[in-house]
């Protein structure tokens, strides 16, 4: 079913690290391999990140039922640590494959812990907004997992 859906999808989530920290967990593929999936059970890979205004990155993902779906995009925006913004697209053989969405992250400073939003904009079909915000809320917990692991010098 399509619907028109015009609001981006938002997702909240508080963290006890400063912003610079937060921000520096979108910025390596070493760090996104470690915690960028929605749940455990899917190992994430990247294939290229080219982490600059124009560069473009592809990440792949490992399914336990052996599939192996990819995203791609170009970041547009890249502030560090305030806004991160890029282009979002899943790759065939994806039923939302070639349906280019927009992603921007806030960091937001609260007194030296970080207000992470993510919005994601440009997804008309009520399926894959449910699917993302599933994805995203799982990756962000994940994340809160991962940052408190690292040492405070990290």
């Amino acid at each position: 079913m399509t619907t028109n859906i015009l609001t981006p999808l938002v997702v909240r989530r508080q963290y006890k690290q400063d912003r610079e920290r937060v921000f520096d967990a979108f910025a390596s593929a070493n760090a996104l391999e470690k915690w960028f999936s929605p749940a455990a059970d899917i190992a994430t890979k990247v294939i290229d990140l080219d982490f600059r205004p124009g560069g473009r990155y592809r990440i792949a993902f490992s399914l336990s039922d052996g599939t192996k779906p990819s995203v791609t995009g170009e970041y547009v925006r890249i502030d560090r640590p305030i806004q991160l913004c890029f282009t979002w697209s899943w790759e065939e053989p994806d039923p939302h494959a070639g349906i280019d969405t927009l992603v921007t992250i806030d960091f937001i400073d609260k007194n030296g812990t970080t207000e992470l939003v993510v919005s994601h904009e440009k997804m008309d079909i009520s399926e894959m907004r449910q699917r993302h915000s599933a994805g995203w809320l799982g990756a962000l917990e994940r994340l809160d997992r991962w940052l408190q692991l690292l040492p405070e010098t990290a």
